[in-house]
């Protein structure tokens, strides 16, 4: 390997950990109570390097958003692009919700600390634009195919419940322990099979009594 490419393997290298520490600091404690001195000691490296790569807190964790998100959209347009013509309403939402529950799933703790960056994501309007920026045209395919599945029903109303779907995903796939409590641990929160079998009936019926 020449000088050159072994400066840039070091460099995507480095760059790499920052974001792994980012995912993980920032999805457990939020962005603002997380200093890029906090991630570059969490990497391991000077924080002239992340300053280098990344410029500021802000761009640095907009990098930590992108990187998984052009996956997940990979994943879902590939379930949408392979649904039968006449493929229902719970068809189209699994083809969407699917893929996050199987990488957090997968065993890799990276997932599971972006699974908890996503929720963070939707707490108020402050991160809307890299909601926008990074799902929304992927999420609006969903939407049209909905939209085909179910002309009767008004866009608006339509948009709406598959907004309400999406949020019970992500609280669903946090793992929340409201429902150990409940239930006095009878049931897991963190028995994401069941979980996402549940979440799959409960917004598929939603969805689709919206034509009645």
């Amino acid at each position: 390997m020449s000088k050159s490419a072994q400066t840039r393997a070091n460099g995507n290298k480095t760059k790499q950990l920052i974001l792994d520490a980012a995912e993980q600091l920032i999805g457990d404690r939020g962005f603002d109570a997380v200093s890029l001195r906090d991630i570059t000691e969490q990497a391991g490296v000077t924080l002239a390097l992340a300053s280098y790569h990344f410029g500021t807190k802000q761009n640095l964790f907009e990098s930590v958003v992108a990187r998984r998100a052009s996956v997940l959209c990979e994943l879902r347009e590939a379930n949408l692009a392979a649904l039968p013509a006449d493929a229902n309403v719970g068809a189209v939402l699994d083809a969407f919700m699917s893929p996050l529950f199987q990488q957090v799933q997968s065993g890799d703790a990276g997932w599971v600390s972006y699974m908890q960056v996503l929720s963070r994501l939707t707490d108020g309007d402050r991160w809307l634009y890299l909601l926008a920026e990074h799902f929304d045209a992927t999420a609006r395919k969903f939407l049209d195919r909905l939209y085909q599945i179910l002309p009767k029903v008004g866009r608006s109303e339509l948009a709406r419940a598959f907004t309400m779907s999406l949020q019970l995903m992500l609280v669903t796939v946090s793992k929340h322990r409201r429902l150990d409590s409940l239930t006095d641990n009878d049931v897991q929160a963190g028995d994401l099979a069941a979980a996402y079998s549940a979440l799959l009936k409960f917004t598929t019926a939603g969805v689709t009594t919206l034509r009645q």
